[in-house]
């Protein structure tokens, strides 16, 4: 809930709310709805946004930070490389002002 009033943003796949924690641990949460697929659909997105995640947070001094991806429907179909230009958008370079 608190990540609600922190910054955000959007990409192809995901939209992605972020904001200090005042922890020296990065938190990420992946949130998936029922209207994006089945089970299996909403389980695959989960480990692909993992993935992804941990791929680019460990080139990253991401510390002190919660992050909450919240999957759009194309998050399923999209190609891997897209994937992690998207999680790289979001997680790296700072949003506009």
């Amino acid at each position: 809930m608190r990540l609600r009033r922190g910054k955000r943003r959007g990409t192809e796949s995901f939209l992605l709310q972020s904001m200090p924690n005042g922890r020296s641990e990065l938190r990420l949460g992946i949130t998936v709805t029922k209207k994006i697929g089945g089970a299996v659909t909403r389980n695959r997105i989960k480990r692909r946004f993992r993935a992804a995640a941990r791929e680019v947070l460990a080139t990253s001094d991401a510390v002190g930070t919660d992050y909450v991806l919240i999957a759009r429907p194309g998050a399923a179909s999209r190609p891997w490389p897209s994937l992690l230009d998207d999680m790289r958008t979001a997680l790296l370079d700072p949003p506009a002002s």
